[in-house]
């Protein structure tokens, strides 16, 4: 992972280098979590990323012109990404921010970016307070409440009806804590234990204990990168534990990496297509991509998030007539017809901007492979 960090940084350095006498490149900025506990996550968001933007200028750009991706790292710390945003807007005069992670960060950076009147493309979140045709953000992923109302309808169709909801203590698990409980209601499951734990706490093991004395048929874990790994480690170390359910930032690849056999069984909410089958047009061209460029493994829904996320702003970037500006980009996002990014829907308007409602639910299976 360090070695994979070291790699991106100086790739996002590569990207903001451009060669004397190169045509003018079209400047685009992003915070993201280089490093940390979040970083994983970021860091496989951002893998899938690479690989398009890299194809894009290998081809030629946008109208001849390179991306210059400049990238900083917030640590996903939300002063810091607030401070990013005010640097690579007012300093570095970016067209726009791009490929944010988080709740926070996505919140603190907002603000900065209507200051400038300049908006946020794609970003790893589903809050729903970053969601509405007031705030400057445009999304390549379905609403935490989408993903917390497919759960809890799975929940009641299977049967499980006892339902513990733990969340961690920040405002990812804040903001959705909500939506679980209202969609808990809704599906007239019984709620036997909501609690909150600290994100920074290695071994959750007391919130642990607690879920599993509740004699909850089925756990909800609202927590993202290793503070949710974290939780569902102390979980799995009981003989006998409720069924775990998390949503998609929970990361499956990290997962298996970090409990191997003890993540089967494990069910996840998915806002991607399934990163492995190539029956979707834009998942063999993610993996195609892959294997061009030497990665190994099969990848992962964070990195296929990532590329389609990156295709869907390269896609933009194309459709603008004229002058490549942060209006006339906002403005081509706003009117233009839908995106169909091979098999993968987008559709951005003024007053909705959230453009995508595609959803799964995965269980992970033996080896870290998957069960639907």
């Amino acid at each position: 992972m360090k070695a994979w960090s070291r790699a991106l940084m100086a790739l996002a350095l590569a990207w903001s280098v451009v060669p004397a006498g190169a045509v003018e490149p079209i400047l685009v900025g992003q915070s993201a979590v280089l490093t940390g506990p979040l970083a994983p996550n970021s860091l496989a968001f951002m893998e899938g990323q690479t690989l398009l933007f890299d194809q894009l200028n290998k081809a030629g750009g946008i109208g001849g012109r390179p991306v210059k991706m400049i990238t900083y790292d917030d640590v996903y710390a939300a002063d810091k990404a607030a401070a990013n945003a005010e640097k690579l807007l007012g300093t570095d005069r970016v067209v726009c921010l791009f490929g944010t992670m988080g709740t926070g960060i996505g919140a603190a950076m907002a603000p900065v970016a209507a200051k400038y009147d300049s908006f946020i493309f794609g970003g790893l979140t589903g809050a729903a307070v970053l969601r509405g045709p007031k705030v400057p953000i445009y999304h390549v992923r379905e609403s935490y409440a989408d993903e917390v109302r497919r759960v809890m309808t799975h929940l009641a169709t299977v049967g499980l009806t006892r339902i513990a909801i733990v969340s961690s203590d920040d405002a990812y698990g804040k903001g959705i804590e909500k939506d679980a409980i209202d969609a808990l209601q809704k599906n007239g499951l019984s709620q036997v234990l909501a609690l909150r734990f600290d994100p920074q706490e290695k071994e959750p093991t007391r919130a642990a204990q607690q879920v599993i004395a509740s004699g909850a048929q089925a756990v909800y874990v609202i927590a993202a990168g290793m503070p949710a790994i974290n939780m569902i480690r102390a979980l799995v170390a009981a003989p006998i534990h409720p069924q775990i359910y998390t949503n998609s930032v929970a990361s499956s690849f990290l997962l298996y990496k970090e409990l191997g056999e003890k993540s089967r069984g494990i069910v996840l909410s998915q806002v991607m297509p399934p990163f492995w089958k190539t029956r979707f047009p834009i998942v063999d061209e993610y993996q195609r991509a892959r294997k061009s460029a030497g990665s190994e493994g099969e990848g992962s829904y964070l990195g296929l998030e990532g590329y389609i996320t990156a295709k869907a702003f390269a896609e933009a970037l194309q459709r603008v007539k004229g002058p490549i500006t942060t209006e006339s980009l906002r403005r081509t996002i706003e009117t233009s017809p839908p995106m169909n990014l091979g098999g993968y829907m987008l559709t951005f308007k003024a007053d909705n901007r959230n453009g995508s409602n595609f959803g799964d639910i995965t269980m992970l299976a033996s080896g870290g492979k998957f069960a639907q």
